[in-house]
């Protein structure tokens, strides 16, 4: 049984609910709108909140930090008038306000349903905001009326079939319930490379299953002042996903997973589909560092190596191939390890079938 190392471990661990510190966060407005000025971020109380105070074009204050395979959790209240958007960019890079290939994730929540149209340098037409929370896509750089009604409208120059805000799911009890002035929200975000889930007050709202794109998580407001975030705190998640490719044998792409999330103090299985159905020496190999090596057999090396092992596959009758311990210490909490293994196998086209790599994050 492999246990993990002190040398696997990565600088960047997070202990679990770790304050966040707002202080050294940087602020993003997309171009102005007719009469709308830029957000003004202004942190307070030691960097634990932070308060927007314009009523603009949609504005973000990101993190310093990425946000896979944590659990971000604190609290919103608006104190301003006005019923319009305050909420959350998942995924968000530095310069996406004028990146033609940003793409990430918007959770936003609208306290009433209305209609808009945001003029000059916007020709879009407008568009109609519903009330309640929702979770989009953004992509490209959509005008103001695409963020207002999360809709792709493609109308030159001031949008191309590149530039939309497409909504995936709205909250399941909040879809059509609009915030309440100076009420306080607990938010509880989880973003891992294959799932995103929202929980407010405690109440699960949003839980959406893909890829997802790593980068920053922001705060994100749009024609709504007097919105404050306070009290955010990280915590690690355990996740694990597939990344790269692999290459096919006799029975397919060998295929690399576990049984369950590597949370800390857990044994689960490391398992394995889609190998040869004949009796084969696999290598697999452990480091926690992502590569990409294509080889001459065909298939890539996705894993700087720092172990490997020797093993026979398939382990009938089961798809285990190995049992996974994960040491119960913090200090493991946002470790992240990868894997890929690799068998000999006739009817691969140089006779080695490769898996795609696994990462696996430690976490609660």
């Amino acid at each position: 049984m492999l246990r993990l190392v002190s040398s696997l471990i990565l600088a960047t661990s997070l202990a679990a609910q770790n304050p966040i510190n707002l202080s050294p966060w940087s602020a993003e407005s997309y171009q102005a709108v007719s009469g709308f000025p830029n957000g003004s971020w202004t942190p307070a109380n030691g960097g634990l909140s932070v308060t927007q105070s314009n009523n603009g074009q949609p504005t973000l204050f990101y993190s310093d930090f990425d946000l896979y395979n944590l659990r971000i959790e604190g609290q919103i209240t608006v104190t301003g008038s006005d019923d319009d958007f305050a909420g959350f960019a998942l995924g968000f890079r530095p310069q996406d306000t004028t990146n033609l290939n940003a793409d990430y994730l918007l959770l936003d929540w609208k306290r009433a349903t209305q209609t808009s149209n945001f003029g000059a340098p916007s020709c879009t037409g407008g568009s109609t905001a519903q009330r309640g929370l929702a979770l989009s896509r953004v992509q490209g750089l959509p005008a103001a009326d695409e963020f207002w009604g999360h809709v792709d409208l493609n109308a030159a120059p001031c949008s191309t079939p590149n530039d939309r805000v497409t909504e995936l799911q709205r909250g399941a009890t909040l879809g059509t319930v609009g915030w309440v002035r100076n009420q306080t929200y607990t938010f509880r975000i989880d973003y891992t490379p294959n799932r995103v889930v929202v929980h407010v007050d405690g109440v699960l709202q949003i839980d959406v299953s893909g890829t997802f794109a790593n980068g920053r998580i922001a705060f994100y407001n749009f024609s709504q002042a007097g919105v404050v975030y306070n009290a955010f705190t990280s915590d690690c998640i355990a996740s694990w996903s597939n990344y790269g490719a692999g290459f096919p044998g006799t029975a397919g792409v060998p295929v690399l997973g576990a049984s369950a999330a590597p949370t800390l103090g857990s044994l689960f299985q490391l398992e394995m589909t889609s190998a040869a159905p004949q009796q084969q020496i696999a290598i697999l190999a452990f480091g926690w560092q992502p590569i990409n090596v294509p080889t001459q057999l065909g298939g890539s090396l996705l894993v700087n190596a720092v172990t490997t092992e020797f093993l026979l596959v398939p382990i009938a009758p089961t798809k285990a191939l190995r049992p996974f311990s994960v040491p119960a210490n913090a200090a493991f909490c946002g470790a992240l390890l990868y894997a890929q293994f690799v068998h000999f196998d006739a009817g691969a086209a140089q006779g080695i079938a490769f898996s795609p790599g696994l990462a696996l994050a430690m976490g609660n």
